[in-house]
């Protein structure tokens, strides 16, 4: 919850430094005889194959790309059910009370984009709401939440439009329109600077562009990513996207490309084997079992797709069990520990 909060204004302000790697010096032109040809490398396709509006201002090279309704989410009953949680934490207090000082409420915010790159360094985010790009507002937050220091939160007017430095240049915010703000890390502001005058390639081609066209962005929340080059991880996946729909309970779609359809096959009976175990749990603990009976893995090829639908009350159930006693030792056959006074 505290995540939500800040990132409707706030993510922007964590957003890490980018380490730039040094330039390298061109190798030295060798003389090429003129009578054989140099094959050149083939070039890679970057026709989009999906035109999202989430998509507007991440750049071509994105891996990594995701959007949040707002409101749906805040309308949202499990939202409703859990947001008393985020004024538990006193940042979180603090940065709400901060928007409501500045005239800019968490209701007026009605969307986040975000676009992270390979190695998780350069982000992109972007905000729409009513108010957000008033540049009193925006100063009002650096004076609020940051005590006037320049340093952390800086509002620059200029012919071309206001820009707001952050962090000492960490990453910078672009007011796009009076109802859009843009952040970027620093080594990535010239390419969203780019986007943001109409100019750039989209990242929506190629395997991200086919993952983002098989996926339902109507729901409230997605994402997608190719996973293989994102700083190396989940070597035996392929691209993973997801969306989750909050509009009664909590409904989620998940798909993950494996490296060969052996895996996705192993993939699948590893998940069905968890998802016995926790049936079990829930049995045991005398708890709804019928969310987990309407979960749905299907594999196709390399593809593994979950599907899932819970109600709120299966939501209170399933935290329950995660909150008994043991729970969180709970080792991978699914038996909980033991809590320390048992006999």
């Amino acid at each position: 919850m505290r995540a939500i909060c800040f990132g409707v204004l706030l993510a922007a302000t964590s957003l890490p430094a980018c380490t730039c790697d040094k330039e390298t010096p061109e190798a030295e032109a060798k003389p090429v005889s003129s009578s054989v040809e140099t094959p050149s490398a083939p070039t890679e396709d970057r026709t989009p194959v999906v035109d999202l509006a989430a998509l507007s201002y991440a750049p071509a090279d994105a891996e990594l790309v995701a959007h949040v309704d707002l409101r749906r989410l805040l309308a949202s009953p499990l939202w409703r059910e859990n947001q008393a949680l985020m004024t538990d934490d006193p940042e979180a207090r603090r940065t709400l009370e901060a928007l409501r000082e500045c005239k800019l409420p968490l209701d007026s915010f009605s969307t986040l984009d975000l676009a992270v790159d390979s190695q998780g360094q350069r982000v992109m985010v972007s905000l729409q709401g009513d108010g957000i790009g008033d540049t009193g507002r925006l100063q009002c937050i650096g004076d609020t939440l940051f005590s006037g220091d320049a340093e952390r939160w800086q509002v620059v007017t200029a012919d071309s439009g206001a820009t707001i430095r952050l962090d000492g240049g960490a990453a910078l915010g672009h007011v796009a329109a009076a109802d859009r703000l843009v952040f970027a890390t620093k080594a990535w502001d010239s390419a969203v600077s780019e986007r943001l005058a109409g100019g750039g390639g989209s990242p929506g081609f190629g395997t991200l562009g086919e993952t983002l066209g098989a996926l339902d962005t109507d729901r409230a929340i997605w994402f997608a990513g190719r996973l293989p080059v994102l700083a190396g991880q989940a070597e035996n996946l392929r691209s993973l996207s997801g969306a989750v729909d909050l509009d009664t309970g909590l409904a989620l779609e998940l798909g993950m490309v494996a490296a060969t359809p052996e895996l996705a096959a192993e993939i699948s009976k590893e998940l069905e084997r968890r998802l016995g175990n926790i049936r079990t749990r829930l049995a045991k603990a005398e708890l709804p079992e019928a969310a987990i009976d309407r979960i749905e893995l299907k594999v196709d090829g390399s593809t593994v797709r979950l599907r899932a639908a819970l109600e709120i009350a299966e939501i209170a159930a399933i935290r329950q069990l995660l909150s008994l006693p043991g729970a969180a030792a709970a080792d991978s056959t699914g038996k909980a520990e033991p809590p320390a006074d048992a006999p």
